[in-house]
């Protein structure tokens, strides 16, 4: 052990090569913020007396290079203002999500007891932050893997959210597991074609859940056409239902749903212009 050196900010994002200069200095910051508590302001006023193990920072800067999210290594994340806990179990929570989940809040933020269902829920992002800023009277989540399911709880439990777990195949769902009479039904499911993993950045491809990332080619709106179905059944006469989708599958998806007779459907951009959102209203 010594004494973290004066520079160990400098020595830290010089020493982080996968990353261009602006975000090897961000990511020194988060790391030493986690595993030598110290702030920014700590840092730029050189104010801490902390000691480094230097085959932990050595380890640090290593897995940081493999491109591992640095999100895994310090084992969470921060979504729509709460600290979740993320593992190589679920994916690593997106600004395009937090999107969708501003827009279900802004649009269901005057009504009361909402019944809400969040399908593929991997984290739990969706459905705890949407439990705790609505008046909600049930929240349900959805996932067919066991281990994201304990990260799920696990972030529940964090941020204080009583969320009703399920575990179910949607593409082969258990009715009788799941809730009926839902107000708003939403989902994140896989959606990037098994072709445009060669697009994908490393940090993405080796480290991230394929089961919660990808789709085949041949029949990409699989979960889509699943959860559109599962809507009909389970929403109450004019629940809403949102999707985050492919950004290159826009009307595709929109006509999944008019194919399952929901109105009011529209595609949504995100704040890059890209369409992210598919929005629908189950028919009375």
């Amino acid at each position: 052990m010594q004494q973290l050196p004066s520079n160990l900010h400098k020595k830290l994002s010089a020493a982080i090569t996968a990353y261009d200069k602006s975000e090897a200095e961000s990511i020194a910051y988060i790391l030493m913020e986690h595993f030598w508590n110290l702030t920014k302001t700590d840092v730029l006023l050189n104010q801490w007396t902390t000691e480094v193990n230097e085959e932990q920072l050595t380890s640090l800067i290593n897995r940081v290079n493999t491109a591992e999210p640095v999100q895994y290594i310090t084992g969470g994340t921060w979504f729509y203002d709460r600290k979740f806990k993320v593992n190589k179990n679920v994916l690593i929570p997106r600004f395009e999500t937090e999107e969708l989940v501003h827009l279900i809040i802004n649009e269901h933020k005057k009504e009361q007891d909402l019944r809400l269902l969040d399908a593929c829920t991997g984290s739990g992002c969706i459905a705890i932050s949407l439990s705790a800023e609505l008046n909600t009277a049930q929240t349900f989540a959805v996932d067919i893997s066991t281990e994201a399911l304990k990260t799920a709880k696990a972030n529940a439990d964090l941020n204080k959210t009583p969320i009703n777990f399920i575990q179910d195949n949607l593409l082969s769902p258990d009715l009788e597991k799941l809730p009926e009479s839902l107000d708003v039904l939403v989902s994140n499911p896989p959606y990037v074609k098994e072709s445009e993993k060669s697009l994908m950045h490393s940090n993405v491809l080796d480290y991230e859940p394929h089961l919660a990332l990808f789709v085949e080619d041949d029949n990409p709106l699989i979960f889509y056409k699943a959860l559109a179905g599962l809507g009909k059944k389970l929403l109450k006469p004019g629940g809403k239902i949102y999707f985050e989708i492919n950004e290159q599958l826009g009307k595709e998806t929109a006509d999944v749903l008019r194919s399952f007779d929901f109105q009011n459907i529209r595609i949504i951009k995100d704040l890059n212009g890209k369409d992210r959102i598919v929005a629908g209203e189950k028919n009375n």
